[in-house]
């Protein structure tokens, strides 16, 4: 009597896994209107439960990505914006990296819920079994024994084919014909595979993206490095000009100044003020675009602060094969690899594709070896710029001691200090160029161009 009602069981048992199987074909809207999980989710091999556990988006649940060490995934999370960290903070901080969850999000509610029931279904089906053997260890009669063995074939087979003949769980069509066989194990896994497509092709939509705002978001770091260096030299000037304002009022005082020289000195003050203002200006705008742009909300942007520029590597440049770095550049372009990718509709002739394929090839060599020859006159007014500010530093210097032993005035010596503020700010500036100059071959050859 309680074999034939484990038979029952079984039989509703069966019935539930089937439901759960046929889950996987359903995209309804009572499943869409569940609280949407995150497009991220753990699993275990089943095959293997011991090998590590697997992200399938490749970030867990607070978003770092699999294999990130604490280091990189630290920095990433704090208030400053250092340029090699660009990349990373445009994959998984930024506005992009947002609509990505998002859209991953969006397409990953239903087949989650899929995987989740299938998983329940695992776990009910488990459970029967481990009743099972209980029952059997229990009895003493042979029979029931073997009635309860046959069960847990049965149920097993439902989750695990293991080589089973007649096993699994029977798939039909809308006719209620037999189709096919299946396990709740192969569809599970069916159905993240499901889910790992559907966050590949998301990914991949998104890639183009992705470039064109890492490009230009190195391009705003550097450019912001231009402009810190000319806030020094407007701070500088400020300081100069206050100094040489203060100079004309007191002179002015005791007769040996004009009310003209008084408000000249105070022209230029204001004039100097304005262009660091504005500067200031422009420098706060970069950098709370660029940090709302990767990811930072706009109340928090203010907190953000922008990193310090790679030192110079002069010999760089000097050790790259051109013809090598274009080769490795074509395999990262996404232009070029969108051209070649390009099916060609016409198999007898010379077609558009074909022209699109060469010309983004030829804008590619174009683009490497001006990226190239940039980088090499850089370095070169780099070193010339070095030397100018060697050459102001030396007059400045001797200016300060003609002053002080009074055989030039207080105008000849501005005149040099001026010359000095203006070649130190050239000198740090060429300085900034040409490691911007390296860094953006080295992008380059990464695909950001």
């Amino acid at each position: 009597m309680y074999i034939g009602d484990e038979m029952k069981r079984r039989k509703n048992m069966a019935a539930f896994a089937a439901t759960a199987v046929l889950l996987t074909g359903i995209s309804g809207s009572a499943m869409a209107e569940q609280p949407r999980k995150p497009g991220t989710r753990v699993i275990v091999n089943i095959n293997d439960p011991n090998a590590p556990s697997v992200n399938l988006t490749g970030v867990d649940s607070t978003g770092r990505p699999d294999g990130m060490d604490d280091a990189t995934w630290n920095r990433l999370l704090d208030d400053v914006i250092d340029y090699d960290e660009i990349n990373n903070l445009v994959e998984y901080r930024s506005v992009i990296a947002q609509q990505q969850t998002a859209a991953i999000d969006t397409y990953a509610v239903n087949m989650n819920d899929i995987i989740d029931s299938i998983s329940a279904s695992i776990s009910d089906v488990e459970s029967e079994i481990s009743e099972l053997r209980d029952k059997k260890n229990e009895t003493t009669d042979a029979s029931e024994k073997a009635n309860y063995n046959a069960l847990i074939k049965m149920y097993s087979s439902m989750i695990n084919a293991n080589g089973m003949d007649n096993y699994g769980i029977e798939v039909t069509d809308d006719n209620g014909n037999v189709t096919g066989k299946t396990t709740l194990n192969v569809q599970k896994s069916g159905a993240e595979g499901n889910l790992t497509r559907i966050v590949r092709n998301v990914k991949k939509g998104l890639h183009g993206t992705k470039v064109s705002v890492t490009t230009g978001m190195n391009s705003a770091f550097l450019g912001y490095q231009s402009l810190r260096e000319l806030e020094k030299m407007y701070q500088k000037q400020v300081d100069m000009y206050q100094a040489k304002y203060d100079a004309a009022v007191r002179q002015m005082a005791v007769g040996s100044a004009t009310e003209i020289d008084v408000r000249t000195a105070e022209v230029e003050l204001q004039g100097a003020k304005i262009k660091l203002s504005s500067n200031q200006e422009s420098l706060r705008s970069i950098k709370d675009n660029m940090a709302i742009v990767l990811g930072w909300n706009m109340d928090k942007a203010t907190n953000v602060s922008i990193g310090e520029m790679p030192l110079y590597d002069g010999s760089y440049i000097a050790s790259r094969d051109l013809n090598k770095d274009i080769e490795e550049a074509r395999l990262y372009n996404v232009e070029y690899g969108s051209a070649q990718a390009t099916a060609n509709p016409d198999i007898t002739g010379y077609s558009e594709v074909d022209i699109k394929r060469n010309s983004t090839k030829e804008n590619l060599n174009i683009t490497m070896a001006s990226l190239y020859n940039t980088a090499i006159q850089a370095g070169t007014q780099y070193e010339a710029a070095q030397a100018g500010f060697m050459v102001a530093a030396r007059q400045k210097a001797s200016a300060e001691r003609s002053l002080a032993a009074g055989l030039i005035s207080y105008k000849d010596y501005y005149g040099a200090v001026t010359q000095y503020i203006a070649s130190e700010a050239t000198a740090n500036i060429s300085a900034i160029n040409a490691s911007s100059a390296v860094l953006n071959y080295q992008a380059a050859l990464r695909g950001f161009v």
